[in-house]
């Protein structure tokens, strides 16, 4: 206890994050240990490893997430995020909603602060919302789900494309030839009757990003004039010219000493 009160703010973050974060997974885990005890079944492991491919693409989009929401979510609010889930649909609109608002800068303590706290009032709101909501499904249940299912496709599209507007006009030079990129692949693949699915497109699009981003700052900084100036010349070149300079250096120092003995 006295060495987390000496802690930091952000690795107080760290320190706490990664402790409930190891609670959460050792609940999660014990969920079907528990089950398969007090139902005295065991699962198919057969079953199990030919669905191992399926398991490792899952894992595969939650290392994806991971890195490509950490710059959005900060430190905090990555593992509020990791731990209480919906984090597409819920939690990264809310961080990104609450940034847009307060203008915090990107990077900045402010920034981690208030998704912090961002994150953890959608949390809380959503953990209230489902126990109340639970009442009514309850009794129900099937004339909500039949009323709701219409509907239900265009929740996420509708939340990721208020949240792109968001993106588009903040960063728009960031943004646009990613979006535009993406955009045309989805057509040309939906247009040969493929579905390359989430887990794709977001790796897809981050690697186009990182591409775009780098030359959008190389050319930024290229025009500012703050580029490093390319070594003219090869080794036999550069070699002479640091000689040269040597040269000219033991004459500089050697200059006193001969204007003395001539005095």
């Amino acid at each position: 206890m006295k060495q987390y009160k000496q802690l930091g703010f952000e690795d107080s973050l760290h320190f706490l994050g990664r402790i409930f974060t190891a609670i959460s997974l050792v609940v999660i885990c014990l969920v079907p240990v528990v089950y398969c005890i007090a139902a005295n079944v065991m699962p198919d492991w057969k079953v199990v490893l030919g669905c191992a491919l399926f398991i490792v693409g899952y894992m595969a989009i939650g290392l994806i997430e991971a890195v490509s929401y950490a710059p959005l979510l900060g430190t905090g609010g990555q593992y509020l995020s990791f731990i209480t889930g919906n984090i597409s649909n819920l939690k990264l609109p809310c961080a990104l909603n609450a940034q847009t608002i307060l203008k915090t800068e990107q990077g900045s303590e402010e920034q981690e602060v208030i998704t912090t706290i961002a994150i953890s009032v959608s949390s809380i709101v959503t953990t209230v919302i489902i126990a109340i909501g639970l009442i009514p499904l309850a009794l129900w249940q099937s004339d909500i789900v039949r009323v709701l299912e219409p509907v239900t496709p265009y929740v996420i599209p509708s939340i990721f494309g208020g949240l792109g507007v968001v993106l588009l006009s903040r960063y728009f030079k960031l943004t646009i030839i990613p979006f535009a990129i993406c955009l045309v692949v989805c057509i040309v693949a939906f247009a040969i009757g493929r579905d390359l699915g989430q887990s794709t497109m977001i790796t897809v699009g981050m690697v186009i990003s990182l591409i775009a981003g780098t030359l959008i700052y190389r050319r930024d900084r290229k025009k500012s004039g703050d580029a490093p100036a390319k070594k003219q010349g090869g080794f036999k070149a550069r070699f002479i010219k640091k000689v040269q300079n040597a040269v000219d250096r033991t004459e500089t120092q050697d200059a006193p000493e001969d204007d003395n003995q001539t005095k």
